[in-house]
C-alpha cells in the first residue's frame, strides 16, 4: 500500500490499485488480517509532528501494518541531537569512500537517496547503511568538508519535489525495494548490572512517589542490581549504566524522550523505550489500536482542526457531557469536561 498526501502527487507514475490518499487511510481503518502482512510506504509531503504523514505512520503501527518510515524514524530525523548519535561510524566510512573522488575537491554537496539507493558508486555502501539506520523512502543527506568529510544533516525528502530525472531513479528504487522481504530489525541482547532511575523530585504528579522509588532501590539490592536515582542534569552519565527506568512523566517534546534515545544508542535496556513513548503518549494511536483489536472502550471520535462544523455533529452523536482531550497530553493535561455546546466551543478554542 502506498500513501500519498494527494492523489495527484502520483501523477508522474503508473497508476496503482495500491495507492491511497492520507485522508482515506486515516479515516478508513484497515485491520490486520491473520497470516497477511500489510506493507505500507508513507510518501506524504510532510512528516511534521501531528501532521498527516506522522499520523499515517502512527496509525499504521496501531493497525500492525509494516510501515516505512516508522514513527521512530520520523521523530529521529526531526532533530540532529537524535539522529546525530548514529552518524559517528558512518562519517569514518564517508571519509574513505570519497578519498581520490572528484567530490573530494568540493566543500560540500547534497545527495538524495531512494530506499537506500544511489547512482554515486563510492557511496553505495554508505547509502545502504544510512537506510538501515533511518528506513525512509526518500532521504536528503548533506555532506560537508572541513578537515574531514562528515554528514552535516539528514532529512526526509518529498515526492512532489523530485525532478523528472529523480522521478526515474525513485521509480527504479521503489520497484527493487518492493520485491524485498520486510522484516523487523534484529534485537540486541542486553545485560543488566547497574540501573539508573530518571526522576524529578519537583514533579507534582510523578509516576512513582518517593516510597515507590525507595522500594525499587530495596528490591534491586535484593536482586544484586545497583539502583541509582538520577535527574535531568545527569544526561552525560548515561553510559555508566546498564539499564534506564524512566519514572518521570514522559513526552516526545521533553528531555525524557532524549534520555530514552541516548540510552538506546548506548546499548542500555530502557523502560519506557523511545518507541513506547511515541505510541503510548498519543491518544489517536491508542484509540485506533483498541478499535483494530475490537477491545471495549468509551465511545470515541477524533476531531479535525480544519473541520469545525463537525463539533455539533459529534455532540449530537455522543451527547453531553463530553471529555475533550488533546492527542498527546498525559496526567490530565489538556483534558476538559464539557456539558453544553457553549462549553464545548470554548474548550476546543483553548485546546
Amino acid at each position: 500500500m502506498i500513501i500519498v498526501e494527494r492523489l495527484e502527487d502520483w501523477a508522474s507514475y503508473f497508476p496503482s490499485e495500491d495507492l491511497i490518499s492520507a485522508q482515506d487511510y486515516l479515516e478508513k481503518p484497515l485491520k490486520a488480517t491473520a497470516g497477511r502482512r500489510v506493507q505500507v510506504i508513507n510518501l506524504c509531503r510532510s512528516n511534521k509532528y501531528l501532521g498527516h504523514g506522522y499520523y499515517c505512520s502512527l496509525l499504521a503501527e496501531a493497525r500492525q501494518h509494516n510501515v516505512i518510515p516508522s514513527v521512530k524514524t520520523i521523530s529521529e530525523l526531526t532533530r540532529k541531537s537524535l539522529y546525530g548519535l548514529a552518524l559517528d561510524d558512518l562519517d569514518k566510512l564517508l571519509e574513505t569512500a570519497l578519498e581520490d573522488h572528484p567530490y573530494d575537491d568540493t566543500e560540500g554537496f547534497t545527495l538524495t537517496l531512494y530506499f537506500g539507493q544511489t547512482t554515486l558508486e563510492p557511496l553505495k555502501d554508505l547509502a545502504r547503511q544510512l537506510f538501515e539506520v533511518f528506513p525512509c523512502p526518500i532521504l536528503m543527506v548533506e555532506f560537508r568538508k572541513r578537515d574531514n568529510w562528515h554528514i552535516a544533516g539528514i532529512k526526509a525528502g518529498a515526492l512532489p519535489r523530485l525532478r523528472e530525472d529523480q522521478q526515474d531513479e525513485f521509480a527504479t528504487a521503489l520497484e527493487g525495494f518492493s520485491r524485498n522481504i520486510w522484516r523487523q530489525p534484529s534485537s540486541r541482547r542486553m545485560a543488566r548490572y547497574d540501573l539508573a532511575i530518571l526522576h524529578d523530585p519537583q514533579e507534582q504528579l510523578p509516576p512513582s512517589n518517593p516510597e515507590a522509588l525507595a522500594n525499587f532501590i530495596r528490591v534491586g539490592q535484593r536482586l544484586g542490581i545497583d539502583v541509582e536515582l538520577i535527574e535531568k542534569k545527569d544526561y552525560a552519565r548515561l553510559a555508566e549504566y546498564d539499564a534506564l527506568l524512566i519514572r518521570e512523566t514522559t513526552s516526545v517534546d521533553n528531555h525524557t524522550y532524549r534520555f530514552a534515545k541516548k540510552a538506546e544508542s548506548e546499548g542500555l535496556v530502557v523502560m519506557d523505550d523511545s518507541t513506547s513513548i511515541l505510541r503510548c503518549t498519543n491518544k489517536v494511536y491508542l484509540t485506533d489500536l483498541l478499535k483494530s483489536h475490537d477491545l471495549g472502550m468509551p465511545r470515541t471520535e477524533i476531531l479535525y482542526k480544519d473541520r469545525p462544523e463537525e463539533l455539533q455533529h459529534v455532540a449530537t452523536r455522543l451527547g453531553f457531557p463530553l471529555v475533550l482531550k488533546i492527542p498527546d497530553g498525559c496526567f490530565s493535561k489538556g483534558v476538559i469536561k464539557v456539558s453544553t455546546p457553549e462549553e464545548m466551543h470554548t474548550a476546543t478554542t483553548q485546546l
